[in-house]
């Protein structure tokens, strides 16, 4: 990683444009069945592949990344973006959706701040809102998110998990790449 900071090394990487290539058919499709729409917090945003698409669908979108070039490019298209790292940022309204698109990693070292972030979404997120989280694909952590959410955040209960495939091809590369997902959806009920 060298001298480089975090937020340092992520705004040399999306110099290129649109590394991760277009938002997910089976996020946009999903987003496309929320009626009606209203607000939209994109947690690690990057680019603004996701955030970019929710706008398009009519959702009032607000993006964050610890990545100013990803920002700028962001607020390219009329978005409302924050630099922050998403464990530091307040969220200072309620949503209809927020999203975690490949942010959560479950790792011992990620768990603390990962579950003050559910907690801090629980309470910023509409009663039947929803809170899509898109992980690398590992059963383990899925076991473990699963197990987390009953226990410690008994009003976001889990409406479904699939399993998804992203095909793109990476900046500076002639082949493509493959990314396997989850695709988790909770939805916030009144704890009962």
């Amino acid at each position: 990683m060298g001298t480089k900071s975090k937020a340092e090394e992520w705004d040399s990487f999306y110099q290129s444009h649109n590394v991760f290539g277009k938002a997910y058919p089976e996020l946009v499709e999903f987003l496309k069945q929320i009626n009606p729409k209203k607000s939209l917090l994109d947690l690690g945003a990057g680019q603004g592949r996701d955030a970019i698409a929710a706008q398009q669908l009519g959702f009032e979108v607000t993006a964050v990344d610890i990545s100013k070039e990803g920002i700028q490019q962001i607020r390219a298209n009329g978005i409302r973006g924050v630099v922050d790292d998403i464990f530091n940022y307040t969220l200072d309204q309620n949503y209809q959706v927020i999203l975690l698109d490949a942010v959560i990693h479950c790792q011992p070292e990620d768990q603390e701040e990962e579950k003050k972030l559910f907690k801090a979404i629980e309470e910023h997120l509409h009663q039947e809102g929803y809170l899509l989280l898109l992980t690398h694909q590992w059963d383990m952590r899925e076991k473990y998110l699963e197990d987390l959410f009953k226990k410690q955040y008994p009003t976001l209960r889990l409406q479904f998990n699939n399993y998804i495939e992203h095909i793109f091809t990476p900046p500076q590369s002639e082949e493509e790449s493959i990314m396997e997902l989850s695709f988790m959806c909770f939805q916030k009920h009144k704890n009962q």
